[in-house]
């Protein structure tokens, strides 16, 4: 489990950095690949690829919002499960100390140890799930703007109509783009 003040230390210092930099003049001419590793999408923006860029900014917004928000839930999972736990631990000292307690109360507190277990267990494994879409997501990011060049805006097409020397002659072909 990671704990709040551990989140909230890391939010605070990804945003101080990411206003640090961003209000930097060597920001502005900084390249494309430490633009992608402050925030994915941020290199392709800057290379011209727009809709790579909308598609990594995209991805890492939810997964950080996923991550921020199955963590919130695996916190409250986790408090459940404990207060449930030392509920259940509790009626152990009220038997030895000769305090009568029905079974049928025991009972209810261990089954809702367990869901809450079995919620802190469901919560954590999204919780990584979302861990591990941050992590493809910026990797998926630098591998690509590493790979990519810069976008000129020209067209790299072939001519519609060209010509080819055969054999004996030349032909017109045609080329349709779909």
């Amino acid at each position: 489990m990671i704990p709040r003040k551990t989140m909230r230390v890391a939010a605070a210092s990804v945003a101080a950095l990411f206003v640090f930099s961003a209000s930097t003049p060597a920001f502005a001419e900084s390249s494309s690949v430490a633009r992608s590793v402050l925030l994915p999408g941020l290199g392709q923006a800057h290379d011209g690829h727009y809709t790579r860029a909308t598609i990594f900014a995209s991805a890492a917004i939810v997964s950080w919002v996923g991550l921020f928000a199955t963590q919130i839930e695996y916190a409250r999972s986790v408090e459940k499960y404990e207060n449930e736990k030392r509920l259940y631990l509790a009626y152990g000292d009220n038997l030895q100390n000769g305090v009568v307690v029905p079974k049928s109360e025991i009972d209810a507190t261990y089954d809702a140890m367990s869901a809450a277990y079995d919620d802190a267990d469901h919560d954590e494994a999204w919780r990584n799930f979302f861990v591990g879409a941050l992590v493809v997501t910026y990797a998926v990011n630098i591998v690509d703007i590493i790979i990519s060049k810069p976008d000129s805006g020209e067209m790299e097409r072939e001519p519609a109509v060209s010509l080819e020397w055969t054999g004996d002659g030349m032909r017109v072909v045609r080329t349709v783009h779909f």
